[in-house]
């Protein structure tokens, strides 16, 4: 009796298995280009069809018969034009993230001077590496017009929450901005937001450095 159970509850395990594997493969063939909207409209489009026979044996009415069908165009048509929307919305979301030409922080020289001090002071940033000219334009020049970096020197944690901080102060500004400048160093590497995000998630900077650090920026609302 027990090897019964046994032999079924396996025969059970692989079908679930199954089921599983047709069930990925269907939801990958109907991603995959248009496939999907291509078996909506024949499932719909049947549905329609048939509907409209129906419709137009029972009544007769030609303009009742294609009621079905006009709506479904019309269901399809929206389809199309809120994609097509939507691929034109990401494109040009990414174009505008890809001419991405600078910070251009609106701090004057006296701002950073100050909030530059406090990361050096800390050895947050390196100040051997990173003069206070290379801090100034790669935060408010164009990438172009210089060839400064940072070179930071805190765990990646601290770092992420840092470059937060500045995000903060600059619409448009996001952690992906910061990599894709290729004007920001962790220990002689540059940085990567994924990699960053990552690990501020691991190990999370403690309150009393995120205080030290929000410390550097609170003048900032008496300006």
């Amino acid at each position: 009796m027990k090897k019964i159970i046994e032999n079924i509850a396996t025969w059970l395990v692989a079908l679930n298995r199954k089921k599983d594997k047709i069930s990925e493969n269907i939801n990958a063939f109907l991603r995959r280009g248009n496939n999907g909207l291509i078996v909506g409209a024949v499932v719909f489009g049947t549905i329609a069809v048939l509907s409209s026979l129906n419709l137009y044996k029972d009544h007769g009415k030609l303009w009742l018969a294609l009621l079905p069908i006009c709506l479904l165009v019309i269901l399809f048509f929206v389809i199309l034009v809120s994609d097509a929307y939507k691929e034109k919305v990401k494109y040009q979301s990414r174009g505008s993230r890809m001419n991405l030409v600078g910070f251009n922080m609106d701090f004057n020289e006296r701002v950073l001077r100050r909030i530059y001090g406090s990361l050096t002071q800390y050895e947050y940033l390196d100040e051997n590496l990173t003069s206070f000219s290379n801090f100034y334009e790669v935060m408010v020049l164009d990438f172009g017009d210089n060839d400064s970096v940072l070179h930071f020197n805190c765990t990646q944690p601290q770092l992420k929450y840092i470059l937060d901080k500045f995000k903060q102060l600059k619409k448009g500004i996001s952690l992906k901005s910061f990599e894709r400048s290729q004007k920001i160093y962790h220990k002689g590497n540059l940085i990567s937001a994924e990699i960053l995000s990552k690990k501020y998630n691991e190990f999370p900077p403690n309150h009393d450095f995120e205080q030290q650090i929000d410390s550097f920026f609170d003048f900032l609302g008496d300006i």
